[in-house]
């Protein structure tokens, strides 16, 4: 359910984005921090401006996907690695590798245009390293061994595949 709300939230953002400035003089120039007073100038305000939804939208999306990984690194530690920890103990380390992170990056980087050149280079990492991810997790899910009667289709198992590899 986390990673379709995230999808949801993400998808809006994207779209947003793509209708109101793709081919535009403005494209090449929008970051993180200047972004909300571009869609504030495009689209306008009304009752509540679009800044502050654009705010919500990126905190909604930002929180979605940390809440995914850290729950991702709970089941980790908790079933795969074999871990027995007090649940408080486990919440804490997870958490803590989602947050120190970013309050390293908040304290160090104190540009705006370095902070957009780090999400440009962070976004490049990603779509790098996700099918190194999906492919193994594809490939177990697809095992009766593993997944019991639960196992994915050959259908979906295409589908996947599809996704990473369009």
């Amino acid at each position: 359910v986390a990673l379709a709300i995230s999808f949801m939230i993400n998808l809006f953002v994207t779209t947003v984005f793509a209708k109101g400035f793709y081919g535009s003089k403005e494209a090449g120039s929008i970051g993180l921090e200047n972004a909300g007073q571009y869609l504030q100038e495009k689209f306008g305000g009304g009752f509540l401006p679009i800044l502050y939804i654009w705010g919500i939208g990126l905190l909604a999306a930002g929180q979605s996907s940390t809440i995914t990984g850290t729950y991702a690194g709970q089941f980790i530690m908790g079933g795969f690695l074999n871990l027995r920890l007090k649940k408080w103990l486990r919440a804490l380390i997870t958490r803590s590798f989602a947050i120190v992170p970013t309050i390293i990056v908040a304290l160090f980087f104190d540009s705006s245009d370095a902070l957009d050149v780090l999400n440009e280079w962070l976004n490049v990492l990603q779509s790098i390293q996700i099918p190194f991810a999906l492919i193994p997790l594809i490939t177990l899910v697809s095992k009766e061994q593993v997944m019991g009667v639960f196992r994915i289709g050959r259908k979906m198992q295409m589908f996947c595949v599809k996704s990473i590899y369009p």
